[in-house]
């Protein structure tokens, strides 16, 4: 039986998704139409698509929770079984959330440009239905929605009679609804690594056909290579690199250490010289070893680090 310290109310969400759509959505997709032309940029309109799903799908669960109270008005013994059944759902929040910080920064870009989506978005803004709240604040609602739902879980299972049928389903929501939003948080996180990787690749002259952006492969960091070696030993990422060598040059080059760089990943190390920054601020890199091969050490092992016969390094 649930008692009254547990508060639920999926119909403000639902109404806030239907808002993006009707206010939003919906008037934007006419404009394309209209002028035969993708107003939206990419990032924003995966963000768009995935509000229509989530009021599609929330709108289902919504009347089967509305259903329910009617059916054990005035007291409702039981939810958990409802949203066991609609957990599934919670993964597909993870491209919303991969996508989401990329999208705000395409709508601030429109509505500064103040191009065809910006004006139309500034427009809709003005409508008494927003409440004077912009369109980045209903955005954020999916975010925000799945932040309470494991708060709104716990509290449903602390009002939950232990003695009672539903408590066993109550349990297997919350530990379902766990694992889901551990897999949502994993996909996002692998995706801004991927980004980083990327990036970090663009930034590196000398790679040929190595790519340094591949599954599995995280990045670290990126250090200075003037470093203490026996401190580097110890480190764990360190023990389980691999060996650094100079790649051959075709002219004859030294590089100061004091521009040498570490390009640390979990399963190699690239040593860098760096040679400017981006308008961005980013470092620019030249690589000065081969991209190496993975291999595998386990932890006993002594890191062995082999010394170049010409690395063309000096030190100042």
């Amino acid at each position: 039986m649930i008692n009254r310290c547990f508060t639920f109310h999926p119909s403000r969400y639902v109404r806030d998704l239907r808002l993006v759509e009707e206010l939003f959505i919906s008037p934007i997709k006419e404009a394309e139409k209209k002028h035969r032309k993708q107003i939206v940029p990419e990032n924003l309109n995966k963000v768009f698509n995935s509000i229509s799903y989530f009021l599609f799908i929330h709108e289902v669960i919504n009347s089967c929770l509305s259903e329910r109270q009617e059916s054990q008005f005035p007291l409702v013994r039981s939810i958990s079984d409802i949203l066991l059944a609609y957990v599934w759902v919670f993964r597909s929040y993870a491209p919303y959330l991969i996508h989401y910080e990329d999208a705000l920064r395409e709508l601030d870009e429109c509505i500064r440009k103040k191009d065809k989506l910006g004006k139309l978005v500034r427009k809709q803004q003005k409508q008494t239905q927003c409440r004077n709240m912009p369109l980045t604040t209903y955005l954020l609602k999916p975010f925000q929605r799945l932040l309470k739902y494991p708060l709104l879980i716990t509290n449903l299972l602390k009002c939950t009679d232990k003695e009672g049928f539903d408590y066993n389903k109550t349990v297997s929501l919350k530990s379902k609804l766990d694992d889901v939003l551990s897999d949502v948080e994993e996909q996002k996180r692998s995706h801004d690594n991927m980004e980083r990787l990327r990036e970090l690749e663009s930034r590196i002259y000398g790679l040929g056909s190595f790519r340094l952006a591949v599954n599995n492969r995280q990045l670290l960091r990126e250090v200075p290579a003037c470093q203490n070696l026996s401190e580097l030993k110890k480190q764990p990422s360190f023990r389980k690199s691999l060996t650094v060598t100079s790649a051959p040059m075709s002219s004859s080059k030294r590089h100061s250490v004091r521009n040498l760089y570490a390009l640390e990943c979990n399963d190699i190390v690239l040593l860098a010289e760096r040679t400017g920054i981006t308008k961005e601020g980013q470092p620019l890199y030249k690589l000065v070893s081969r991209p190496p091969a993975a291999v595998a050490l386990s932890d006993d092992e002594p890191v062995m680090v082999e010394k170049p016969e010409d690395s063309d390094i000096y030190f100042e």
